[in-house]
């Protein structure tokens, strides 16, 4: 396949079936009627499914188990159904690579995206749009490991002895994960701001203009990175320093409490989603 770049083989990029399309459109539509969108996703059978597989999870779930999508619209409300809608339109239209871990890989992006929307919320961006940037931050990952399978092993044996990930990646593929990610949510038709985030996502600095979700995705991945390195007394002053070091004003009440509950929630959607 040679080394042309990812993002100039636009046709090699999951499309995204006309329902999902649909449904996305919807979700991404802050007027959207919710009973719309729940018509909608009564009629697809599988994501109908997930999203009430997630709406009685401990997560969401409440006393009484819900069984119709009707019901999901009352109980959750407006934003937990978009992202329970988004991450269920997600996770049906890209296939998993051989050898990818299908809970591990969507583990990991849910823990970020709710990292990334607790932070968005403290910081005045959007959580939703949050959210949405960090279950597909690591979609470059996916893409890559489909699309190059003998030059992804390659990369990820070479990182595993510490090599320089984005380096590598544009030396053997000519794209980065972030690059491929960003490249995708464009021809899905998201947001410029959520668009930029993804690129940005591992250099915060180098967006022009300066891209708020690219430092929430870049501090949610660290934190999750570093999280257990740190006594439960000392997150909260820790926080502090991480977020100052990115130049990020959060509000600080309640945080590390917060992330704390969060940790380990990705692998539980993820097991709703398999």
């Amino acid at each position: 396949m040679g080394n042309a770049q990812l993002t100039s083989r636009i046709e090699q990029l999951p499309r995204l079936p006309k329902a999902i399309s649909e449904l996305l459109d919807i979700v991404n539509d802050d007027n959207a009627d919710m009973d719309l969108l729940a018509e909608k996703v009564s009629h697809d059978a599988l994501i109908s499914a997930k999203v009430l597989r997630m709406a009685n999870s401990a997560k969401f779930g409440r006393s009484r188990e819900i069984g119709s999508i009707d019901e999901a619209v009352i109980r959750l409300g407006q934003q937990p159904l978009r992202i329970l809608v988004l991450a269920s339109a997600i996770t049906s239209a890209i296939q998993v690579a051989p050898g990818i871990n299908p809970i591990e890989f969507w583990g990991r992006s849910f823990e970020v995206a709710f990292f990334s929307k607790e932070l968005a919320k403290r910081a005045g961006l959007r959580a939703d749009t949050a959210f949405t940037s960090g279950l597909l931050h690591n979609i470059g990952d996916l893409l890559l490991a489909l699309l190059e399978p003998a030059k992804w092993q390659q990369v990820q044996a070479a990182v595993q002895q510490g090599a320089d990930l984005n380096k590598l990646c544009l030396h053997l593929i000519g794209d980065t994960p972030a690059e491929v990610a960003a490249t995708l949510a464009s021809e899905w038709h998201f947001s410029p701001e959520l668009i930029a985030g993804l690129r940005y996502q591992d250099d915060p600095k180098a967006a022009n203009p300066a891209s708020g979700y690219a430092k929430m995705l870049f501090l949610a991945k660290h934190l999750l990175d570093e999280w257990d390195k740190h006594p439960v007394d000392e997150l909260t002053s820790w926080l502090s320093l991480e977020t100052d070091k990115q130049g990020i004003h959060l509000q600080m009440d309640g945080l590390a409490k917060k992330l704390e509950g969060l940790v380990g929630s990705g692998a539980e959607m993820a097991h709703h989603l398999a």
